[in-house]
């Protein structure tokens, strides 16, 4: 489809919202997260992309502001196009474009990371329009995705040790519950610190998760899952439902008990859940690459790998280039950070 088919239409919150009923896209796309974000530290702004009065794409783009008043934008999981649309190049292009014209000059680089696997990415399109594999992801590049359908073929797909494990929950005693109350989110942060500095990643502070939890409680799209014993926390997980697909976006677990398999339970109703609410997938959100058994990342991709589905590679993040030279040293500058913060992450800090 050529570029000049489509044009660009800049949308309030209110009117993306409407034009994602009919165009599918990644939470991560979607007007409430853009929304969520403008309160920690990026300007979302809300691109439709148009044939005539039909929308037939959609560009959530996030700003994050540089020093001396630069810039760079960011398209989680997009551009986002309608069935049969297919012209990912054209699209990327038409949104750099309005996004530069709007924020101005000082914008050094637009960054996507579509929702594709990687096998579908065109990249020599992009290439040949300027677009380059960034040198980093900033969603995961490898996840694994169970394919859902009833609860009998659900539970049989799992591994019998898995299966094993979830019944050792319940023989143990281990109550899982689905929460409302955000008090009890200082207990599920200090088990997520916990956990961070175990599994080497990076976190936000508290006020971040008392957002997201607010925020998409809220909306209907979260589901925030707990394991007890005796009345104490022992694991929790924020579960996101969102047309398409249910994301296990943000989990911690203690050392507490841990022989119980808290872990393996809450997977277990939160499957069961998504399966109820009609999702086709189940994202588990991120694991090791192949193949790389020293991994930060191992033990929870063996944990994950337990429930079936399969490892899916994605398409990474491409970028476009518009300020040369502080783009280079945007990327000396982000590859300094990246050692600091590696750093700080052996030692299971927040971000």
């Amino acid at each position: 489809m050529p570029r000049s088919d489509m044009n660009v239409r800049r949308l309030t919150p209110e009117e993306y919202k409407r034009a994602g009923e009919t165009v599918s896209h990644h939470f991560l796309q979607s007007a409430e997260w853009g929304l969520f974000k403008s309160r920690h530290g990026w300007q979302p702004f809300f691109w439709g992309l148009y044939r005539e009065e039909s929308c037939v794409g959609l560009g959530l783009v996030l700003l994050r502001l540089l020093p001396r008043g630069y810039s760079f934008a960011y398209i989680p999981k997009g551009p986002s196009m309608a069935p049969g649309e297919e012209n990912l190049t054209g699209a990327a292009g038409l949104l750099a474009e309005a996004t530069r014209n709007a924020v101005g000059k000082r914008l050094l680089f637009i960054r996507i990371e579509p929702h594709l696997l990687r096998k579908e990415v065109p990249g020599d399109e992009l290439r040949r329009k300027g677009w380059a594999p960034a040198p980093y992801d900033i969603q995961y590049r490898f996840t694994r995705r169970i394919f859902l359908s009833d609860e009998e073929s659900l539970w049989a797909s799992f591994t019998s040790k898995q299966r094993n494990k979830i019944r050792t929950a319940e023989r143990k005693d281990v109550k899982i519950r689905r929460i409302t109350d955000k008090n009890a989110l200082k207990s599920w942060y200090g088990i997520y610190c916990e956990t961070a500095g175990r599994n080497k990643i990076f976190i936000h502070p508290y006020g971040y998760y008392e957002d997201f939890f607010q925020t998409f409680l809220n909306t209907g799209a979260l589901s925030f899952w707990t394991a007890l014993y005796k009345g104490r926390m022992m694991a929790g997980a924020f579960i996101i439902h969102y047309p398409g697909e249910s994301i296990y976006m943000y989990s911690g677990s203690s050392d507490f008990e841990r022989q119980r398999r808290p872990n393996e339970a809450i997977q277990w109703a939160a499957l069961r859940e998504a399966a109820e609410k009609g999702a086709p997938v189940y994202d588990l959100w991120g694991v090791a690459p192949p193949g790389e058994q020293d991994h930060p990342w191992s033990g929870l991709s063996e944990f994950k790998s337990g429930f079936g589905g399969r490892v899916e590679e994605f398409a990474g993040c491409w970028d476009l280039p518009l300020r040369k030279s502080l783009y280079r040293f945007f990327l000396f500058a982000e590859k300094v950070r990246r050692l600091f913060l590696a750093a700080k992450r052996r030692l299971g800090g927040a971000e």
